[in-house]
C-alpha cells in the first residue's frame, strides 16, 4: 500500500494496527512510494481488509476472496451492526433482559425456567 502513496495515517487504520508500528516497518524494510505507480489516497475498496492484497473487481469489494472475508470477520465481531436484540421480562423473577435473535425467548435463565415449570428452589418439592 505504501508503494502506491497511502499515507501511513491511511495504512494503520485500514490494517487496524497502531501508526508507529506501520512507520517503523516501511523504513525498516526499505518501502517507499513508487512514482511509476498510479498514487491512492484512500485504501478502502483497492486493498483486501485481512491480507493487504490488492482487489481485482469491478465491483466494490473490501476483501479478495471467501477465506480473507470468513477470517476478518471472525477476528472482528465488533465491526458487526447486531440489530436483533429483544427486550423480556422473565415471568417467574420479574427481571429485564435482552436476548439476541431469539424473538421467543421467555424466561432469563434455565433455572427460572425450572421453578416456573416444576415449583421448586433447584430441588427436589
Amino acid at each position: 500500500m505504501r508503494r502506491a502513496g497511502v499515507t501511513y495515517a491511511n495504512i494503520a487504520t485500514h490494517i487496524g494496527i497502531n501508526l508507529n508500528t506501520v512507520k517503523t516497518w516501511c523504513r525498516r524494510a526499505g518501502v517507499t512510494p513508487d512514482t511509476s505507480v498510479p498514487q491512492v489516497a484512500d485504501p478502502v475498496g483497492v486493498w483486501c481488509l485481512s491480507c493487504g492484497a490488492p482487489i481485482a473487481s469491478a465491483r466494490p469489494a473490501k476483501f479478495c476472496c471467501e477465506a480473507c472475508r470468513r477470517s476478518w470477520w471472525h477476528a472482528h465481531p465488533e465491526a458487526g451492526q447486531r440489530r436483533a436484540f429483544y427486550e423480556f421480562t422473565c415471568p417467574e423473577c420479574g427481571q429485564g433482559f435482552a436476548a439476541y435473535g431469539n424473538k421467543t425467548r421467555v424466561y432469563c435463565s434455565h433455572a427460572c425456567y425450572i421453578r416456573h415449570r416444576f415449583g421448586t428452589r433447584g430441588g427436589r418439592r
